[in-house]
């Protein structure tokens, strides 16, 4: 039963990881010391990158693999793309599996991995892309159209005859993405493709990120540790941290698990230790602030629209009991950098978040 379905899955994404595992391995060789005598000893130590990862990726979606600096994102896309082999679980690619059919999968791939130099910087844009689609076998014709169609694509005609070494680094990061659709892949893997680029050559990457798979109908997985990136791109989002895939569903239902749920309420003076004490198990006392409006409280409260009632009224009759004033209340629509906090057992910070204010 099992293997049917998983084989329906293979059949449903582009992209499938059943089950994928990987953990290095390092040594350290510490020499004598000439001082003391002490002999050399080997220092061994273990990272876990992934650990049982399951997930797929949709034709025509953007998926985002969302996480901090080690989680093991940089590593789950050069699984895919065949050049870190899993310890163990499949990953397959066009319902093949990537360690059996790595050299039928090259074409159907293409990867702009982060801080890594794609490009030759002794070259010219345009002679980047001849050079790395005689690579992968585009040949005539077909390479010199295509890479002028990427070319204005992407919006580097007037330096495409400009050498790379003198091009700015989100210059370089657009003809990283050209290099990586020479080849015409259904499947593009983006590894921290806005890292250090300013706004406009972010905005620039993200809008052409969306026009690839809206209108020509390709699969991309984004990795990131920019909750904004994530937010604005991913149709679908991963949380990945310390190897482990936390969740992974569609960006607004993982927005709507907390959408509810948190409350700001400004009042007239700061709040004293203990004035809450009486509150209703169901209402969190989660921040306090001393705002340029005035002192704010934050609290959650429950999901279901009863719970969630009492607790509010619960609330403001121990306020009014204790004569604060209530000058606003603020119901909360968090962003996912705050759904990614929770999930992940840290402090989230409220200041950032879009509210609704009633007076």
């Amino acid at each position: 039963m099992y293997r049917k379905e998983m084989n329906e899955d293979i059949q449903k994404y582009t992209v499938y990881l059943d089950k994928v595992s990987k953990t290095f391995h390092t040594s350290h060789f510490l020499y004598k010391d000439e001082e003391t005598g002490k002999r050399s000893f080997i220092k061994k130590k273990e990272a876990c990158a992934a650990d049982k990862i399951t997930f797929g990726i949709m034709p025509g979606e953007i998926m985002g693999l969302l996480g901090p600096n080690g989680a093991g994102k940089t590593t789950t896309v050069k699984m895919i793309s065949g050049l870190v082999k899993p310890d163990s679980g499949t990953v397959y690619v066009d319902g093949m599996n990537v360690e059996k059919k790595r050299k039928q999968i090259l074409s159907r791939i293409g990867v702009v991995l982060e801080g890594t130099r794609t490009s030759i910087w002794p070259l010219t844009p345009l002679e980047n892309l001849y050079y790395y689609g005689n690579l992968r076998n585009i040949r005539g014709k077909v390479l010199k159209e295509r890479a002028r169609q990427l070319i204005d694509f992407i919006g580097l005609n007037d330096k495409k005859d400009v050498e790379v070494r003198k091009l700015s680094r989100g210059q370089k990061q657009k003809l990283a993405i050209c290099i990586a659709l020479i080849a015409d892949p259904k499947i593009i893997l983006l590894d921290e493709p806005t890292t250090g680029l300013d706004v406009q050559s972010s905005r620039s990457i993200k809008d052409k990120i969306l026009e690839l798979t809206r209108k020509h109908g390709r699969s991309v997985l984004v990795t990131t540790h920019d909750m904004h990136v994530a937010q604005e791109l991913c149709d679908r989002i991963g949380i990945i941290n310390k190897g482990k895939l936390i969740t992974c569903k569609p960006t607004s239902e993982l927005l709507e698990l907390f959408s509810k749920q948190i409350f700001s309420l400004r009042l007239d003076r700061n709040l004293v230790d203990g004035d809450l004490d009486s509150l209703a198990p169901q209402v969190t006392l989660l921040q306090t602030d001393l705002t340029a409006e005035g002192p704010t409280i934050t609290v959650q409260v429950p999901e279901p629209y009863r719970e969630r009632s009492e607790a509010l009224y619960s609330l403001l009759e121990t306020l009014r009991k204790k004569k604060y004033q209530l000058r606003s209340i603020q119901q909360k629509q968090v962003n996912l950098e705050y759904v990614f906090l929770q999930l992940t057992g840290e402090k989230p910070v409220f200041d950032e978040m879009n509210s609704q204010e009633q007076e």
